[in-house]
């Protein structure tokens, strides 16, 4: 019951935000071994017309760091899903660890993916 009210809390999350010059897509994510893009991430990156990086901004950290990150393409049934490759060390550098909730956003103009907060994951165990 809990996993669903957390399911339906992340959705909340997962909203687009259309400012006067730019379009914002935030999202949340629970860290795992490997990430693939929301597929609104990747129509706003256009990587289904060509493949290309992805810039991220790590503004978790204090001073914020910025790096040009690979991305792969996976055929799935219906098409085609996106991921980041080198995710371990992605996670690294963020201080991300498995099982943590990161704050996403993504700005189409910029093509930016930005990592806006980390919140550790907690055991409920004593």
């Amino acid at each position: 019951m809990c996993l669903y009210f957390l399911l339906l809390m992340l959705d909340a999350l997962n909203e687009i935000y259309e400012e006067l010059h730019c379009r914002v897509y935030r999202f949340s994510h629970i860290a795992g071994t490997d990430f693939m893009l929301p597929d609104r991430v990747s129509e706003m990156a256009k990587l289904n017309l060509c493949l290309k990086d992805i810039t991220a901004r790590l503004l978790n950290l204090e001073p914020p760091v910025q790096f040009t990150n690979v991305t792969r393409r996976e055929r799935t049934q219906n098409g085609f899903r996106y991921a980041l490759r080198r995710w371990s060390k992605f996670m690294k550098t963020a201080g991300i660890k498995v099982r943590d909730t990161v704050d996403y956003y993504f700005d189409e103009n910029e093509q930016v993916l930005s990592v806006e907060k980390v919140v550790p994951y907690v055991s409920g165990r004593n």
